[in-house]
């Protein structure tokens, strides 16, 4: 094969690389300002629930008032478990809600219409937060992002072998 091979090959692949590393850093930025710049709180009432997610589990919907705009963030979880066990879900506000073969959380029953939830909101942007507790992806967008790196350059070591011994 030829230098001009490899080179190709290798901007190939930096180019999809790096579009995939700036995509994932876009999305842990985000969700690290989230976090950070959601400093204001206020009190907000379940007005709803939400089932619209991966298992169909119904999500309280909470309103909240800044300056007299009113504005809903769903209580949200990062992860959603299943597991064939009987296990629990013990708190309400895990990270993580469990599915399993055993009793699970009914948010309807626990959080019900018109109970109050607490939302951290960005001052400066109110529809901009969190309800209770930040349970974004921050964990899952840093090791996508090493994955990335692991991986490009474990393939440039192999294009590099590939080509060195040819």
């Amino acid at each position: 094969m030829t230098v001009t091979t490899f080179w190709l090959i290798l901007g190939i692949l930096t180019l999809v690389f790096l579009i995939m590393l700036s995509i994932f850093y876009t999305l842990y930025r985000r969700e690290i300002k989230v976090k950070t710049e959601s400093t204001a709180k206020v009190m907000g009432e379940v007005v709803a629930f939400d089932s619209k997610n991966q298992l169909l589990i119904s999500l309280p919907v909470v309103e909240y008032q800044v300056e007299g705009e009113r504005y809903q963030k769903n209580f949200t979880y990062a992860y959603f478990r299943e597991t064939s066990s009987k296990s629990r879900q013990a708190n309400v506000f895990d990270r993580t809600y469990v599915l399993g073969a055993g009793k699970n959380l009914d948010l309807r029953m626990i959080c019900l219409i018109g109970s109050p939830m607490t939302v951290f909101y960005n001052p400066s942007k109110p529809q901009i937060g969190f309800v209770e507790r930040y349970a974004g992806l921050v964990g899952f967008y840093k090791i996508g992002m090493v994955l990335t790196v692991g991986i490009y350059l474990g393939l440039i070591c192999i294009l590099i072998l590939v080509f060195w011994v040819c």
